[in-house]
This record gives structure tokens, C-alpha cells and sequence, in this order.
């Protein structure tokens, strides 16, 4: 008891005089710096944690370099590093967050300035004493979130560092546990090389070892706190994620959701459970793990999605999502995990076609099953999801967020699988009305009748109009990108001809209801805005489905009113400008009823309102804001609860990328002149290449000019043979006259072989499609052709000019031949009469 008299000593001063605090304090102060006992260290340490509360500026201003030398020298004492460390957190701790100038930063910026008594803070937690770990944990906590990266760095500076933060979750005490969860969560938040060095401590193994002794999902805090360590450490970190995968962690995750149905059933059953607020809180964490490891676009997400299917994740999340009584929030988690496993992986979407769900059952108005109600029979689990999103389940009332992310997972489904799209385009018809289940709650109905059964009744949704939206956000996923999908939705009809209805294709109808909506003032924008990128999204690159919609007259009458109509939402107009543009875009069918030449003529004093229109929209809210993967926040789905308004969702992400990369291209199409156009090949939907045809007249002027060609160099033939008779008679070696006659020779094959082309060429002419008139870059080949004909002439007005010299030539050789027989005859040599007639 020594110490506590010399600082009740200290304090009531020389002879029992009373001290002011500053003196004290100081006086302390000054014991710290110059005391050489141990114990009266210790005492002036323990005056000043008992001064602390009450004066801590003072004690701070004072003695903070002395506590900090104490720290370093004694640190090995229990006693005097238990105060030591209560003091200086009590010194760290800030008051106002908003204060840059309060003193608890002051005092953290002095401590952290020197690395050093960080790795004291460090070196202490090797002591077992509980408060001394509890106390350093308290204080290495307050400064993490003082001064998060200083900390950070501090840390990685001492090899032994992290190790001895891990080591604390072995802890059997749960309180250091659970405090030094705490501390590593908050240093791991955004520092990648902590991130790492943690997880290789054997990270995961003791976190999931803590989150099943504490039984998993049904927990309390401590499994929350878990959970989110995990995501710290797995988010935007492939190579931990790779760790994560690697030992074998990805395969608890199923046990963590604590899946109840029978694996044997062939259906994934309903289930009633409890739902505490710590279970969802647990359950949403486990369920952001999976998503965080299935990342859209990341590297590891394939091996990940394989790995997930394989442990057996599939079908706690689809009970979760589509047959549980979980809350909205998990529901929708659950759902959007379901979407993130399948996106991009046709395995796990083949998979997931065969999963068959039970229907929910009918509840009483107090919440109960309504057991006079036969349930609904089992049903795929994509009609499930359909039924979510559109909202026709009358059993529970689905948020807006639960049916977006149902919406999202049947979108996933269909990523990059045509085939996918196919199987549900060819599900597109309406039931027949004598369904042979009506005796049950829900009437069985294939995926795709459920959609047109609410594309085609937007009057039900007056008071719901996202069920229209997100019915037509679907049936735009099934035939975006899918000419055959949207052959197959072309096709369906509604009218029974048999009944006196005429019959009308399912695009037009879609058109007939976009013009009732808009035209009842009690419809919500969102139900036009839904009808509209469904037909964007038809038409685009789709120059069958244009013919098909232009086959209407009035559509694009009833589209420029609605363009101009003041009294529609801007969203609505601007999207009418880009489904004209589109329209006019791939206007390319032989089939239109309407060519590019009409629509020119009916959007040419339009065209200032279309650029106003189409970039009025892409600044608009709804496309800057369209949130990624339909996601609802929270914030938006607590504001719709509460003032019982729609959420702000208004464009789906995928249609504003389709929006945001042709927005360019289709406003200066509708400035382009009909001309300009490449012809489009609806087979392919890619330009067709232009056809090199000509005329029939030109063919003809090109087979006259060969037979006439033909005709001269046969005379020219003969003539050559007569003069090669003339010159072997002659029998002379004149060497100039045969490398003459050896010029002609060659001129005349080579106009021989000219004449061979061109009548090739003629041939291919004649064997290529005729057009009339030909396009522009057609009469470019006309001219030059014509250019080659006149360059032939030219050669053979050339050759004709040489034949002449050369006649001339061969009658100069006769006289010379003639001159030749006289001066034989002077010199009396006889001629015999078969010489002549051979000579001549």
C-alpha cells in the first residue's frame, strides 16, 4: 500500500497543503521522467489513470511522453502496462468525429508518429493476462480508427505482427476473441497486403471453426462478425479467393445455410422457419458470400460457380429464394445468388432448367396455411421465378426487390445460351381456357404463358405496373440477340379465326397495348416505358421484325403522335425516337411494306425533335442511375414501404448498355439518305455485299464488239496464212522481212488472247444476277468496263494501221520478186512453167 500513500502524498503536498491539479500532474509527469523504481513508476501511473478522466488534457499535455517511456521500459510489468494502457486510450479516444482538432487525434498522431510503440502494442499480446491483451486490443482498436492507414502501416512493418492479431481468435475467453475480430475487421477493410497476410494465417479454417461452434446461421453476433472478416478478406481479392477455394472452405457453405428439404424428394419442398433478426442478419452475410465469389467478369468466378454446383449449393439457395417463408431480404439475396451461380455458365444453367420447386401454399389472413386449399402442383423452378417477377402469386406478397432479382437469376439463366432462350421462346403460347387443373390454387402454366397473360392485360396493372415492366424485360431477354427466338415470338398469334376474330401477330398486339396505355391518363410511365424496350430490343438488327411491325400503316403514325405528345413522360418520348430509329435503321427486309424512302419523307422535318429527344433521354435520369443487375437499394425499398411509392428503378441496365453503345449510330442514321445504306442480310444481320450485275444492253454491246472482233482477226488469219505461201516461194533469207512477219504473228495472239478474256468475261456477266437499275457502285464498273472496251478498239485500230504497212511491205516483195524473174531471164536462165504457178 506503499504507492497509494505517496500519491495521496503527492497530492495533499508538503505539509498537508493542497495541490492544484496542473501542479500534481506535473509533479507526476516529472516522476515518470526521472523516478528509478519500478514502484514509484507504477505509483505515478496509476495517480495519473486516476486524473485522466477528469483532466485529460492536462494529463495529456504533461505527461504523454513520459507514459510513452514508461511503456517502453516496463512494458513486461503487468500492473503498471494494465494502467498504462487504460491511460492512453482514454488519451486516443476522440470525442467529436467531426473535430479535426480534438484532442483524441492529437494525442493518436504523437503515439503513431514513432512505428516503435506500435510494435510495443504489438509485442504485448504475447502476455496471456486477459486485461492486458483486452486492454492493448481497446487501444490498437481506438487508433485503427483514428488514423486507419498510418496503423496499417505500422503493422506491416513488424513481421510478427498480424500473426499475433490472428492468434487471438484461438482465444478461448470469447471476450479477446470477439474483441480481436472486431480489430481485424477494421484493419482489413481496405489494405490488399494485410488482406493477404491474414488469410495466410489459416484465416478461414478458425472463422468457420467460430461460426460452427456457435451453430452456424442461428448464432448470435459473433457469427456476423465472422462472416463479415470473410468478406473483407475474399472482396476484389482473387488470390485470396483462390486460397479460399483451394482449401476446401467453398464446400461449407451449403452446411452454413443449414438446407432442410429431403435430397431424396423429387421436388425441393416448402419450409417454415423462425426468423430472428440475428438469423437473417447471418443468413444475408453467408448468401453476399456467394456472390462475392461469383462475381460477374472476374477471373476465378467460372471455377468458382463449377466448385459451388458441385458441393451442393444449389438447392439451399433455391429453398431460400422460391420456397421458404424467409424474409424479403433473404429472399432477395437468395435469389441473386441463384442468379450470380448460373450467369455465363451453361452447366450450371442446364442444372438449374431441371430443378423442380413446390408451389406456395395458400395462407389464411393470419398468416396461416389454409389446409382446405390443395397447394399447387410442383412446377419448374424458372416458372417459379417468372411467377416471383411478375408477381403472380397470390400467397405472398413479394417486394420489389425480391422480384427484380428474380427477374436477374432468369435473365442469368439465358446468358450466353441460345439454346436456353429457344427452349423458353417456344413456351410462348396462351393456355387453353378449360385447364384441367382449376380445382387447384395455382393453375399450371408454362413459362412463357405466364408472361403474355400479363404483356397482353396491362389493365391489371394499373395499380402494379412493374408487373407489365418486368414481364417485358424478360421476353426482351428471351429474344435479344436470337433471330430465331424472335422468328418463334413473330409467329404466335392472338384472334381465332374460327370465332370470327382476325387474327393479329403478338407484336402488334404489343403495339395496340402501348397505344391504350398511353392513352389512359391513370397509367403509370413504367408501363410504356416496358412495352417500349420490349420492341426496341425485337426490332434492333432485326430487319424481319421491322417488315413485320411496318406491315401495320399506323404504327409509325400512332409513334410520331406519341413522340410529340407533350403530355407523356420524357423517358416514354425519347424511347419512341430510338424505337423510330431503329425502325428506319434496319429497314432492309425486300418484304417492308414501308422503305427508308416513306420514312425519310415522314421524318425529314422531324429530325431536330428526334437529336433533342434521343439526347434529352441520355442525360436522363433514368439512364445515368439505371441501376446493375436491377438492384433495388434499400434505402429505395424502405421509401416505397413507407409512402407506399414505386421504387426509382425505370431502365434495366443491359437495355441502357444497348442504349448507351448505338445511341450514336442511330441518330446520325436518320440524317442518312436512303442511298447510303448497306443492304442488310436478314439471315445474318450483317451488310450484304453489293451485287456486281449489268445490264442486259451492255452484255449485248459486249457480245457484238467479240463477234465483230472475231469476224477481223479470221480475215486477219487468212491473210497471214497467204503471205507466209508467198514468202516460202520466195525462199529467200531476208532476215528484217521475218522479224516482221514474226511482230504480226505475236500482235495476233495476243489479240487472240484478249478476245479469250473478254468472252470469259462475258460469260461471268451473263451468269450473275441482273439489276435494274444498277446501284451506284455498279455504274463505277460499267464505266470502266466501257473505259477497257474503247482501249480494245484503240489496240485494234493499232493492229489494223500495222496490216495495212504490211500489205503495203508484201507488195513491194512482189515487185522485187517480178524484178528478180527478169534479170534471171536476161542472163538466160529458164523459168518452168510449174516455177511460176508456184511463184505466183
Amino acid at each position: 500500500m506503499d504507492f497509494f500513500s505517496r500519491g495521496y502524498t503527492a497530492l495533499r503536498g508538503e505539509k498537508g497543503q493542497t495541490q492544484s491539479a496542473d501542479e500534481t500532474i506535473e509533479k507526476l509527469a516529472d516522476c515518470l521522467e526521472t523516478a528509478t523504481l519500478l514502484e514509484d513508476r507504477r505509483a505515478g501511473v496509476l495517480s495519473l489513470k486516476g486524473l485522466v478522466r477528469d483532466w485529460p488534457e492536462e494529463v495529456g499535455n504533461k505527461s504523454f511522453p513520459g507514459l510513452i517511456k514508461v511503456l517502453h521500459t516496463d512494458y513486461k510489468d503487468v500492473d503498471i502496462t494494465k494502467s498504462l494502457l487504460e491511460t492512453i486510450a482514454i488519451l486516443c479516444t476522440v470525442q467529436h468525429q467531426q473535430d479535426k482538432n480534438d484532442r483524441g487525434f492529437k494525442f493518436t498522431d504523437y503515439f503513431i508518429e514513432d512505428s516503435h510503440n506500435v510494435t510495443i502494442l504489438l509485442d504485448i499480446l504475447e502476455e496471456f493476462d486477459f486485461y492486458v491483451r483486452y486492454n492493448t486490443i481497446k487501444l490498437l482498436s481506438t487508433l485503427l480508427a483514428n488514423r486507419s492507414k498510418r496503423i496499417q502501416e505500422c503493422i506491416l512493418t513488424n513481421p510478427m505482427g498480424i500473426s499475433r492479431l490472428v492468434d487471438m481468435l484461438d482465444d478461448k475467453r470469447d471476450i479477446i476473441r470477439n474483441e480481436g475480430l472486431l480489430l481485424l475487421i477494421g484493419l482489413t477493410r481496405s489494405n490488399t497486403e494485410i488482406q493477404k497476410i491474414v488469410t495466410f494465417q489459416a484465416t478461414f479454417e478458425k472463422l468457420l471453426t467460430v461460426i460452427e461452434e456457435q451453430e452456424g446461421i442461428s448464432g448470435d453476433i459473433v457469427v456476423q462478425d465472422s462472416l463479415t472478416l470473410m468478406h473483407n478478406l475474399l472482396r476484389y481479392n482473387v488470390s485470396d479467393q483462390v486460397y479460399f477455394r483451394e482449401t476446401s472452405c467453398i464446400q461449407q457453405i451449403p452446411g452454413l445455410l443449414g438446407y432442410v428439404g429431403d435430397s431424396d424428394a423429387d421436388h425441393v419442398p416448402y419450409s417454415f422457419e423462425d426468423w430472428p433478426p440475428q438469423k437473417v442478419a447471418n443468413t444475408v452475410l453467408v448468401l453476399q458470400l456467394i456472390r462475392i465469389l461469383t462475381e460477374p467478369d472476374s477471373s476465378s468466378t467460372p471455377i468458382n460457380q463449377k466448385v459451388m454446383m458441385q458441393s451442393g449449393i444449389l438447392l439451399p439457395i433455391v429453398q431460400l429464394g422460391l420456397c421458404s417463408n424467409a424474409p424479403s431480404i433473404v429472399r432477395t439475396e437468395a435469389l441473386y445468388s441463384i442468379g450470380y451461380i448460373v450467369a455465363s455458365n451453361v452447366d450450371n444453367q442446364v442444372l438449374f432448367a431441371k430443378v423442380v420447386v413446390a408451389n406456395p401454399p395458400m395462407l389464411s389472413e393470419e398468416g396461416q396455411i389454409d389446409s382446405s386449399v390443395l397447394p399447387g402442383l410442383p412446377r419448374p423452378a424458372m416458372v417459379s421465378l417468372i411467377s416471383i417477377a411478375v408477381n403472380e402469386d397470390r400467397a405472398i406478397n413479394y417486394s420489389y426487390s425480391s422480384r427484380a432479382a428474380a427477374t436477374y437469376a432468369i435473365y442469368s439463366c439465358l446468358e450466353e445460351n441460345p439454346d436456353a432462350q429457344l427452349v423458353l421462346a417456344s413456351t410462348l403460347k396462351v393456355p387453353p381456357e378449360d385447364n384441367a387443373n382449376v380445382s387447384f390454387a395455382n393453375k399450371a402454366h408454362s413459362a412463357g404463358s405466364l408472361l403474355l397473360e400479363v404483356i397482353e392485360n396491362w389493365e391489371q396493372s394499373l395499380s402494379d405496373p412493374y408487373k407489365v415492366w418486368f414481364a417485358c424485360d424478360i421476353l426482351s431477354h428471351i429474344i435479344r440477340n436470337n433471330e430465331q427466338a424472335k422468328e418463334i415470338a413473330g409467329s404466335i398469334v392472338f384472334g381465332d379465326e374460327a370465332n370470327g376474330e382476325d387474327p393479329v401477330p403478338l407484336l402488334h398486339h404489343i403495339v395496340a397495348q402501348l397505344l391504350m396505355s398511353t392513352k389512359n391518363s391513370a397509367t403509370n410511365a413504367r408501363i410504356p416505358i416496358g412495352y417500349l424496350c420490349l420492341l426496341c430490343t425485337w426490332l434492333y438488327e432485326s430487319p424481319v421484325s421491322v417488315a413485320l411491325f411496318l406491315a401495320e400503316s399506323t404504327h409509325v403514325q400512332f409513334l410520331i403522335q406519341e413522340m410529340q405528345s407533350s403530355s407523356n413522360d420524357p423517358t416514354v418520348q425519347g424511347l419512341v425516337a430510338y424505337l423510330l430509329g431503329i425502325t428506319y435503321e434496319y429497314n432492309d427486309s425486300p418484304d417492308t411494306p414501308l422503305d427508308r424512302s416513306k420514312l425519310q419523307a415522314i421524318f425529314s422535318s422531324r429530325l431536330d425533335q428526334f437529336n433533342s429527344l434521343l439526347a434529352r433521354l441520355r442525360d436522363s435520369p433514368a439512364v445515368k442511375n439505371a441501376p446493375q443487375y436491377l438492384q433495388i437499394s434499400a434505402e429505395d425499398e424502405s421509401i416505397s414501404n413507407t409512402t407506399h411509392s414505386l421504387p426509382s428503378l425505370l431502365l434495366d441496365s443491359v437495355f441502357v448498355e444497348l442504349f448507351k453503345s448505338t445511341y450514336e449510330n442511330i441518330q446520325k442514321s436518320i440524317k442518312k439518305k436512303p442511298a447510303k445504306f448497306n443492304i442488310i442480310d436478314s439471315r445474318t444481320n450483317s451488310p450484304a455485299p453489293a451485287s456486281p450485275g449489268v445490264p442486259d444492253q451492255v452484255i449485248q454491246t459486249y457480245k457484238t464488239t467479240i463477234e465483230q472482233q472475231s469476224t477481223q482477226i479470221k480475215s486477219l488469219e487468212e491473210k497471214l496464212s497467204d503471205l507466209e505461201t508467198c514468202l516460202q516461194a520466195l525462199k529467200t533469207n531476208d532476215e528484217s522481212l521475218k522479224r516482221e512477219l514474226k511482230t504480226a504473228q505475236d500482235e495476233l495472239i495476243a489479240t487472240h488472247d484478249e478476245n479469250a478474256l473478254l468472252k470469259q468475261r462475258i460469260s461471268e456477266l451473263e451468269n450473275q444476277p441482273k439489276l435494274s437499275p444498277p446501284p451506284n457502285d455498279q455504274s463505277f464498273k460499267l464505266k470502266a468496263l466501257e473505259k477497257q472496251l474503247a482501249e480494245e478498239k484503240g489496240k485494234f485500230s493499232e493492229l489494223e494501221k500495222e496490216q495495212e504497212d504490211l500489205l503495203v511491205c508484201m507488195g513491194e516483195q512482189d515487185l522485187d520478186v517480178k524484178k528478180y524473174k527478169k534479170r534471171l531471164r536476161d542472163l538466160g536462165e529458164a523459168v518452168t512453167d510449174s516455177e511460176d504457178d508456184d511463184e505466183e
